[in-house]
């Protein structure tokens, strides 16, 4: 399962959408687009349920936070696309990732943490599929963009990220976290 984007030819209107392989990356098959448009740089995870969880840049200014939809069938319909209220952005790429973490499922989410700029690189995560996001730690105040969450196979969270002083683009960083969680 990949999370992509997509411009309409005529309408110029950007959506996300997913492509996904049933047979280990020997085809590939086309998802539904987003309900919405003003959303791109998309990233899903797999819930415990088998629902689809799509998180996305979003481009609507009038409120500067992540969008979200979920999926009951595989990524080939999404319901209720909205702004998530504890995502904030500046409009800027995400990372998006699920964690098996002694039996209990965790997402983690990482990006620029600001309306205004990208700035604040911080990881979150959420312990009830994504509706809350209760926990986070800043990686980096200063300027910072583009980001790729990972865990090891020792269960060590990585965050590579863009990161400068000036601007967000002068580095590239990588943070190692160990989950704590006393749930």
């Amino acid at each position: 399962m990949a999370g992509c984007d997509h411009i309409e030819a005529g309408s110029k209107k950007y959506y996300s959408h997913v492509i996904f392989s049933d047979d280990h990356g020997i085809t590939w098959q086309l998802g539904a687009s987003s309900l919405n448009d003003q959303v791109n740089e998309c990233e899903v995870a797999e819930l415990p349920d088998g629902q689809l969880l799509l998180n996305m840049r979003n481009y609507d200014r009038t409120q500067k936070l992540r969008q979200t939809a979920i999926s009951n069938d595989g990524g080939m319909s999404w319901v209720n696309q909205d702004h998530h209220p504890m995502l904030k952005e500046p409009i800027c790429q995400a990372s998006l990732q699920t964690y098996n973490y002694n039996g209990l499922a965790v997402l983690l989410f990482s990006n620029p943490a600001s309306t205004q700029e990208r700035v604040r690189m911080t990881l979150r995560s959420s312990f009830d599929n994504g509706i809350t996001w209760p926990d986070s730690l800043l990686l980096y105040e200063g300027p910072s963009a583009y980001s790729d969450l990972v865990v090891t196979k020792n269960g060590i969270i990585g965050c590579l990220f863009e990161k400068g002083v000036q601007n967000p683009y002068e580095s590239i960083s990588y943070a190692t976290i160990t989950l704590d969680t006393n749930r």
